[in-house]
């Protein structure tokens, strides 16, 4: 009964959702205010219905239904309680239904917050925001119903979850991600009815960037714990293989990253507001490109969540329709948006602005790299594969190119006219390329990547600190803008954490070693400064898999146990798939990674050892990013953001006398 309950809650919040398409866009349309005060009370109703339908599907697994399709395809009676949780969006069926879900929670946030100055504008966000919702609804329905009943036979024990996805990481990685494409949906409705009012004022904006800036903080978050994710649990030891799915979430990072910026710009001072606009559309729709990657089979990855054409051709008609229909609106309405685009030569504005162009021209280069084999072999029926040194040569110079301007930005003013200001940091540049050549001098194995890896940390990092002595030594003038100086605090912590991961990327790809060699008890191995003793095998079993594990003791060259890490090979008793769990022994700077690979004969196993230096750097560096942008965010609202004068073009009649009404 909880199944057809949750499916008929899905077709609910589907025809609520296109009542809160419709209704409030008619009110606006006819100035009628009865229709217009409909857009609440439906929100509240459609999420209501969706998180009702979310709970009964996760009740479907900690009952352990089977009669359920999805839940039979992926969980056990064995499976622990929490992983049942998690399986909830653990596949295709259910990470749709959380995704919905999710958009639908954010838009009754949005819908129920206080704002009559601009009703109008929140109305046609909340109504596109009705329309993506209607549209993945009606996919959910069609072709990825997670409440699919198996009856009249069906099994009494479930396949069991991707032994793969029995991690931590399915509990954080997924929620993230899709938080963050929840935040993009936000920014492109938000963007729509802009285009769709024919103006995009600061105070819009101003509404705009904690959404831009959140958008930013999960997907930094989804990012880089994915990667934390592969690192510890695909006994590869890598940290990022260009995987098309891996950018598939990455390339709207960056737009994102782009978005976040041009946003400010527009809410300080009215700049930038028709590439604001743009950057928002294309990040959503590129956050839709890759989940028409993802789940349409048309490549084949470990991290990929479906493979069924059927589902992937309606992603991709949703793709064509939404994000076409905007671009559409974009190129007819984008002449009303009206904004003083001057741009100083020497300014902070002018830096960001060069930024976000790089910004873009790297997404557009992984996107590229990532989707022209698959473009290429459906024209020619042939096969070419790009790999990491194409990735490399061109998103490593981009990613020198942009931490110059990030850490020149700061120490320049808005729509500054002269460089005189700027010989301090001149100095300090030059300074910063004397102590790296000091230290690839000294460096065996130096080369260019290694320079300019270390000459953007460190420039980062001492522009950072020399911006902060400046903002210290102006605020200790006038105390009057506390709000403002945490916000540029915030923004220096995530500098820094950019610096940080830069820092730990350089490291780690530079100077970590790794052997695969055969191992067996009582044989050892020397690597990076320490011995590797394989001492003993022997057997492991859980409730769900049972697992040959390696016993492999540390050692220091002067034969002093350092610790013990226990790699295993595990095979899980529901369906009898095999995986590698990596033993890891961390320090604060360095990572000794062993995986336990096939059997090789009576005694010997395939043992993978790997000496990584600095490399839980790359995710500390990306949670201080998060934390830096948190911090915005919750200053943010802390305070009344004062709005310069307005440049937009004035509203219609029609509209101007709906928002009197509406304020009224």
């Amino acid at each position: 009964m909880i199944p057809e309950i949750g499916h008929l809650l899905i077709i609910i919040a589907t025809s609520l959702s296109l009542l809160l398409a419709t209704v409030p866009l008619l009110g606006l349309y006819k100035g009628n205010r009865y229709l217009i005060s409909y857009y609440r009370p439906l929100s509240n109703m459609m999420v209501l219905a969706f998180i009702a339908a979310m709970t009964c599907l996760a009740l479907s697994f900690i009952f352990n239904d089977f009669s359920v399709a999805y839940v039979a395809n992926h969980s056990n009676t064995q499976l622990a309680i929490f992983y049942k949780i998690a399986a909830v969006w653990g596949s295709h069926e259910g990470s749709m239904l959380f995704w919905v879900s999710a958009i639908a929670l954010w838009t009754a946030l949005i819908a129920n917050k206080n704002t009559e100055d601009n009703e109008a504008f929140f109305v046609r966000t909340v109504s596109v925001l009705a329309i993506v919702i209607f549209g993945f609804s009606l996919f959910i329905i069609f072709t990825s119903n997670p409440f699919v009943r198996l009856l009249p036979n069906f099994p009494i024990e479930g396949r069991d979850l991707n032994p793969i996805l029995q991690n931590i990481g399915l509990i954080i990685h997924p929620p993230l991600l899709f938080l963050g494409y929840v935040g993009l949906t936000v920014c492109f409705a938000a963007s729509v009815s802009a285009l769709l009012g024919k103006q995009f004022t600061q105070t819009q904006a101003q509404y705009m960037r904690p959404w831009a800036i959140m958008t930013w903080v999960f997907l930094t978050g989804g990012n880089a714990f994915g990667s934390w994710w592969a690192y510890n649990e695909l006994g590869w030891g890598g940290w990022w293989f260009w995987d098309p799915v891996e950018n598939a979430s990455f390339i709207p990072w960056l737009v994102a990253t782009a978005l976040v910026h041009s946003v400010t710009m527009t809410q300080r001072l009215g700049q930038c507001k028709k590439f604001t606009l743009f950057l928002a559309i294309l990040a959503f729709s590129l956050s839709l490109l890759g989940t028409f990657i993802v789940r349409s089979g048309v490549v084949q990855s470990v991290h990929a969540f479906a493979a069924d054409p059927t589902r992937g051709m309606s992603i991709l008609f949703l793709l064509v329709v939404l994000a076409g229909g905007a671009l559409t609106l974009f190129a007819t309405r984008i002449s009303y948006i009206t904004a003083v685009d001057r741009f100083s030569p020497f300014s902070k504005n002018t830096l960001i602005l060069l930024g976000n162009l790089l910004l873009v021209v790297a997404a557009l280069s992984v996107l590229l790299g990532s989707y022209y084999p698959i473009i290429y072999k459906v024209i020619t029926s042939s096969t070419i594969s790009v790999g990491a040194p194409y990735f490399n040569s061109i998103f490593v110079p981009i990613i020198f190119m942009l931490s110059f301007l990030m850490g020149l930005a700061p120490l320049i003013q808005w729509q500054q006219e002269r460089l005189s200001s700027l010989e301090t940091p001149m100095v300090l540049l030059l300074v910063s390329v004397g102590i790296v050549m000091l230290i690839c001098l000294n460096t065996a194995y130096a080369n260019a990547w290694l320079f300019f890896g270390l000459l953007a940390t460190t420039w980062i990092t001492a522009s950072t600190g020399l911006a902060i002595y400046q903002h210290l030594s102006s605020t200790s003038k006038n105390s009057n803008n506390h709000n403002q100086s945490r916000r540029f605090y915030g923004m220096c912590l995530a500098h820094f954490g950019v610096a940080i991961s830069i820092l730990a990327g350089t490291v780690v790809s530079q100077f970590e070693q790794e052997e695969v060699l055969s191992m067996g008890p009582g044989q050892g191995r020397e690597l990076a400064g320490y011995i590797f003793v394989f001492e003993q095998t022997q057997p492991v079993s859980t409730n769900s898999f049972d697992a040959l594990q390696a016993n492999i003791r540390i050692m220091d060259l002067d034969e002093n146990t350092v610790g013990y890490v226990y790699p295993q090979r595990q095979t899980f008793k529901t369906n009898g798939m095999q995986a590698s769990a990596a033993g890891v022994y961390s320090t604060p700077f360095q990572d000794l990674y062993i995986s336990m690979g096939t059997k090789l004969n009576e005694t010997e196993y395939l043992i993978r050892i790997s000496y990584k230096p600095m490399v839980s750097w790359l995710w500390i560096g990306a949670l201080f990013m998060m934390i830096g942008g948190i911090f915005i965010v919750l200053v943010s609202r802390k305070t009344q953001v004062q709005i310069q004068t307005q440049t937009a073009k004035p509203l219609s009649t029609l509209e101007s006398s709906m928002l009197k009404e509406l304020v009224s």
